[in-house]
């Protein structure tokens, strides 16, 4: 009974020993649960013959080997032999699972398993509203031989400016993973949208245990930096707005004043010279169209929503606007002055010349009569200069003498009594009007700020954002690629068969997203065709990948579907890439089982082609 009991304990633990290895592959390369892929594997006899054989060699070789043990335990054999035969066997294992190590990893490798590169990120979206800053990690992992090392380089890169953000090289394993964190901080205080990007690409190096093609397998992760405003900031936006409004509404009654002052000048100018008023009047012009430029730099900053964080450029402003405002009031003030002082002049002239004439009709004496015809004839040439000299100053002095001099006379002579005087000389009939002043009616215009209109960059080419206007254009281009010939290998081995091609899109400007991933976690619509280029997304409907809350990924294969499942799958990775691209159409570029009755797939889904 003991030794029955023996023989089949060392039969269940050859069993177990001698599947374990291939037990071990299947679950390093096969996402999902262990044993029922496992199970799934053995039945697929097409593709699990040589794990069977392979299996089936190592139960053989272990219930012999513990068999022997068990015989050489017998106390009846001589230790000599019993070493020696122990050393032979623990040799001959050795090599025996070595030969068969090799035969199985080539095996593999001529089946077609190689690298596998695992990329995700904890978000491919982040939201800056206030001045925060956001972490974004993320996660790198392969499947291979465990006995190849991968040699591995990476880049962040900042799509926006077209700057490398930071790059490096690393080698790793299938055991360990690797993780970047990279702090993203606020670098805009606009609505806009940035673009980042994570690349990885690998390659296996040779080795004895290790079988590879060393071909390059690349990975992409597109991250979108979307920048908003706080409500505060909104506030202070719009003061703003209400302050620059209110600036160009002073500018403009400043200017509407100045007009009024422009067209007083050019009725003094008929009169006498007032070159040092206008002067100041193109004084003036210059420092409203600075403060013009000033206000139209104002807007600018607005409407890119950076106006809160120059406040001081709106009390500058201010500070300019009241100084010219004040000049302008001066020069209306010197101009009335000026204007004031003519007429004063003219009333003067007017009130001497009827003096003069009302002395004509007085008796005066001789000697009066003589002084009546100097102080006419003084008038006169007081009167012709006047007319010749353009300065303000020099008419009112000629004038203020002579009309003191017959003013003065006038009260001598009044009174006196003798003829009328025969006087020969004509007092001047020169006529003068006054200046008046011109007021106009001022009318302040209504002005307005439209709302800034978010801007999103692409390789330092800043546009405006693209929303539901753009989604007749610039349609994304879905990269549906194949499957492996070995059915035993996870479908995403194949993620690479149209890198070449997708990195040519890349080159011309096409943003490449890298694989698609459906979320679980619901997001803004639009935000990988906000930037005014086409996007490329790698996909496939043999497999899907859900990103959950946390970040985590969970994968689930589907090679032995049937095409209504496929449908399904390929309706959602379509569906997907529209709603985040914004877009009403789609490109689809196929390869090999990708493209496999691909119109039949569509139409079953109700997809319209």
């Amino acid at each position: 009974m003991g030794k029955k009991r023996g023989f089949l304990i060392r039969g269940i633990i050859s069993i177990i020993l001698g599947f374990l290895p291939s037990f071990l592959f299947v679950t390093l390369l096969i996402q999902g649960s262990p044993l029922t892929n496992y199970i799934n594997f053995l039945k697929d006899l097409k593709s699990s013959w040589w794990a069977w054989a392979c299996a089936g060699g190592l139960i053989i070789f272990f219930f012999l080997f513990w068999s022997l043990i068990q015989y050489l335990r017998n106390p009846e054999k001589k230790r000599r032999k019993k070493f020696a035969l122990i050393v032979f066997i623990f040799l001959f294992a050795i090599i025996f699972f070595l030969i068969l190590t090799q035969v199985y990893l080539y095996g593999k490798f001529l089946l077609g398993s190689d690298l596998l590169i695992k990329l995700s990120a904890d978000k491919d979206n982040l939201f800056f509203s206030e001045d925060q800053n956001q972490d974004v990690t993320f996660k790198i992992s392969a499947t291979m031989n465990p006995f190849c090392i991968a040699e591995c380089s990476y880049q962040f890169f900042d799509l926006s400016s077209g700057n490398l953000i930071e790059s490096g090289e690393f080698n790793m394993t299938s055991i360990f993973s690797k993780s970047k964190t990279y702090t993203l901080n606020k670098t805009e205080t606009t609505e806009s949208q940035r673009l980042n990007r994570f690349d990885i690409k690998c390659k296996t190096q040779k080795a004895r245990f290790c079988y590879t093609k060393a071909e390059e397998i690349t990975r992409s992760i597109l991250i979108t930096l979307n920048y908003g405003l706080s409500e505060e900031q909104k506030k202070i936006m719009n003061e703003s707005k209400e302050r620059i409004i209110e600036l160009k509404k002073r500018i403009s009654s400043i200017e509407q004043d100045l007009n009024e002052s422009d067209l007083n000048i050019a009725g003094i100018n008929n009169s006498f010279s007032a070159e040092n008023l206008s002067e100041e009047s193109s004084n003036l012009h210059n420092q409203i169209q600075t403060l013009n430029n000033s206000i139209m730099n104002l807007e600018d900053l607005w409407k890119i929503k950076k106006i809160f964080v120059t406040p001081e450029e709106i009390i500058g402003a201010e500070l300019m606007i009241r100084g010219v405002n004040q000049s302008g009031i001066g020069l209306k003030e010197k101009i009335a002055s000026e204007i004031y002082l003519y007429n004063s002049l003219i009333e003067n002239i007017t009130y001497t010349k009827s003096r003069l004439n009302e002395m004509l009709k007085f008796n005066l004496t001789n000697s009066s009569c003589d002084k009546l015809d100097e102080k006419i004839s003084g008038f006169n040439v007081a009167i012709s200069e006047f007319i010749n000299e353009s300065d303000l100053t020099k008419k009112e002095e000629n004038i203020k003498k002579i009309a003191s001099e017959i003013l003065a006379f006038y009260q001598e002579s009044k009174e006196e009594s003798g003829e009328i005087c025969p006087i020969e000389t004509a007092i001047s009939g020169k006529n003068f009007s006054e200046i008046r002043i011109v007021s106009l009616q001022k009318v302040i215009p209504e002005f307005y700020l439209e709302e800034p209109e978010p801007l999103c960059c692409f390789y330092g080419k800043c546009e405006k954002c693209c929303d539901e206007n753009c989604s007749n254009k610039n349609y994304p281009v879905i990269f549906l690629h194949g499957h492996s010939v070995n059915k035993a290998l996870p479908a995403d081995y194949s993620l690479d068969a149209l890198a070449k091609i997708k990195g040519k899109l890349s080159d011309e400007g096409y943003v490449d997203a890298g694989a698609i991933l459906i979320s679980s976690v619901k997001e803004q619509p639009g935000l990988w065709g906000r930037v005014n280029a086409p996007v490329a997304v790698t996909a496939s409907y043999f497999f899907e990948v859900y990103r959950t809350e946390d970040g985590g990924e969970i994968t689930v294969p589907s090679k032995t579907d049937s095409i209504d499942t496929y449908a399904i799958r390929l309706r959602d990775i379509i569906e997907t890439v529209k709603y985040r691209t914004n877009k009403d159409k789609v490109i689809i570029v196929a390869h090999s089982m990708g493209g496999w009755s691909l119109e039949d797939i569509l139409k079953f889904s109700g997809t319209q082609i």
